[in-house]
């Protein structure tokens, strides 16, 4: 579309998208570290219970739609004010006359 704005709007997108990747990513390792030995029954000897695997296939299942749920609130991204003016999904935005 030859528009400049459009690469500030694409180096902004990457920027938040490759934020959602590192967030998705500290959940899942955090999820992880902790849920792994309770489901191995690492703890068994501490609480004398063991995770039955249903509740362990509902805490993975409830895991992969957090990382799910996580992604599609990408879609409402707002492209950001460039010179104090939006820059709409259309291209329609204002070209400031710096000119005196």
């Amino acid at each position: 579309r030859g528009n400049v704005l459009d690469v500030c709007c694409a180096l902004d997108l990457t920027r938040v998208i490759f934020n959602r990747i590192r967030l998705n990513h500290f959940l899942s390792l955090l999820y992880n570290s902790l849920a792994i030995p309770i489901a191995v029954g690492f703890f068994f000897p501490l609480i004398r219970t063991r995770l039955p695997p249903t509740v362990a296939a509902l805490a993975m299942a409830l895991s992969s739609i957090s990382v799910v749920l996580s992604s599609i609130s990408l879609k409402f991204y707002k492209s950001p004010a460039v010179l104090g003016t939006p820059h709409t999904a259309r291209g329609k935005a204002k070209v400031l006359d710096t000119r005196q």
